[in-house]
C-alpha cells in the first residue's frame, strides 16, 4: 500500500502529461520540443492538489505558495515530456505485461477492490490514469538504469559510505515496554487492575481485557522497539524501570498507563558485513539520482522549450537545501 500512496502522491505532485493534440492555443500552457503541455492538464494536477491539501494556500502566503506549486508542477510536466521524448529515442519502452505486473502488484496492498477503488476516488484518478502513470514510472525506472549501466560499485567505496554514514546503521538505544492504557476519567479501574498485576496477575492477559490502546491490547500491551521516543511522561517512567519491572500509575495526556519493561539494549552499530548489501543500494540510488539529474539538466539545455503562460516563466524558487522540492519515496 505504501508503494500505491507514493505513486498516488506523484501524481499530485508531477501530473501526466500526455500529448495534446487539436487543442487550441488557448489550451496551451507550455510546448517542449513541440509536444504540448495543456493548460487543462496542468490546472487539473493544481486543482487535485489544492483539493488534497486546502489550507496549504490560505492565509498571507496562499497566493505565493499557489503560484509556487503551478511553477513546480509545469516543471515536472516538463522533465516528463523531456523523458519520454529521450526514452523513445534510445528506444526504451515497456510492454503492457510489464504494466499489468506492477499495476497488480501496486493493487495487491489493499484488502479488496472496494478498498483499491476507493484509495483512487481519494486521490481523483480514474485506473486509466493510474496505468499511465505506471507506464511512465516503469520508463523512468528503464531510462535511469540505462545511465549508470555497468557502473561497478567497489569493496572500497562500500566501506567508504559505510565509514562515512554510521549514523544511518545504528541502533539507538531503547525501551521495550508493554502498557495497559486506562480513559482519564477510569482511574479507579486502572488502580484494581494494577493491584492485580502487582499481585502477580496475568499482565498480556489483563492488558487484552482493559487496554483502551487498540494497537497493542491484542499483543497483550506489548509496544515492540519504539522508532521514535514515547510521550515524555511514559518515557520518564519506562526509563527509570528495571526489565521485567512494573510501573505505578502514569498519567499522560492518552490516559492513565500501567508500563512494564520487556527488554532493552544499548545503543549499538550494525557491522558492515550485515549492511553491506543495504550499502550498495544506497549507492546505486545515490548515482542514479545524480546520473538522472545531469541528465535531465542536459536536456533541458538542448530543449526548445516555450512556456505559453507568463506568471509561470519563472523557475519556482529553490528550497532551503538548493532543491527542488520534489516529493521524495522514503524506505
Amino acid at each position: 500500500m505504501r508503494a500505491f500512496r507514493v505513486l498516488l502522491t506523484a501524481v499530485l505532485v508531477a501530473g501526466l502529461s500526455f500529448g495534446a493534440a487539436g487543442c487550441t492555443d488557448k489550451d496551451v500552457a507550455a510546448r517542449v520540443n513541440g509536444e504540448v503541455i495543456k493548460l487543462s492538464e496542468l490546472n487539473a494536477q493544481v486543482d487535485k492538489v489544492i483539493e488534497q491539501y486546502p489550507t496549504m494556500f490560505e492565509g498571507a502566503d496562499g497566493e505565493g505558495r499557489l503560484l509556487d506549486m503551478k511553477q513546480r508542477i509545469l516543471d515536472s510536466l516538463i522533465n516528463s515530456a523531456l523523458i519520454r521524448q529521450a526514452a523513445k529515442e534510445r528506444g526504451i519502452n515497456v510492454s503492457d505485461a510489464d504494466v499489468d505486473a506492477k499495476f497488480a502488484e501496486l493493487k495487491s496492498g489493499f484488502a479488496d477492490d472496494e478498498q483499491f477503488n476507493a484509495a483512487l476516488e481519494q486521490a481523483g484518478m480514474t485506473v486509466e490514469e493510474l496505468e499511465n502513470q505506471v507506464r511512465e514510472q516503469l520508463i523512468n525506472e528503464a531510462l535511469m538504469a540505462s545511465l549508470s549501466e555497468g557502473d561497478e560499485i567497489t569493496d572500497e567505496q562500500i566501506a567508504e559510505y559505510y565509514e562515512a554514514n554510521k549514523n544511518i546503521f545504528t541502533d539507538q538505544a531503547a525501551v521495550h515496554a508493554a502498557h495497559i492504557l486506562f480513559d482519564e476519567e477510569d482511574k479507579e479501574t486502572a488502580e484494581q487492575v494494577l493491584a492485580e498485576v502487582k499481585a502477580g496477575g496475568d499482565f498480556a492477559a489483563l492488558a487484552k481485557e482493559h487496554s483502551k490502546d487498540p494497537g497493542s491490547a491484542a499483543e497483550g500491551g506489548d509496544l515492540g522497539w519504539p522508532t521514535m521516543p514515547f510521550v515524555p511522561e511514559f518515557q520518564a517512567a519506562a526509563d527509570a524501570l528495571a526489565v521485567g519491572e512494573i510501573s505505578e500509575l502514569v498519567q499522560s495526556e492518552f490516559g492513565w498507563h500501567i508500563i512494564k519493561v520487556l527488554e532493552r539494549r544499548e545503543e549499538s552499530v550494525k557491522p558492515l558485513e550485515e549492511v553491506v548489501d543495504q550499502v550498495e543500494q544506497l549507492i546505486q540510488r545515490q548515482r542514479d539520482t545524480e546520473a538522472y539529474q545531469k541528465y535531465i539538466d542536459e536536456l533541458r539545455e538542448k530543449a526548445e522549450i516555450e512556456i505559453l503562460v507568463p506568471e509561470l516563466q519563472a523557475p519556482p524558487a529553490a528550497d532551503a537545501d538548493g532543491g527542488e522540492g520534489e516529493a521524495e519515496e522514503s524506505e
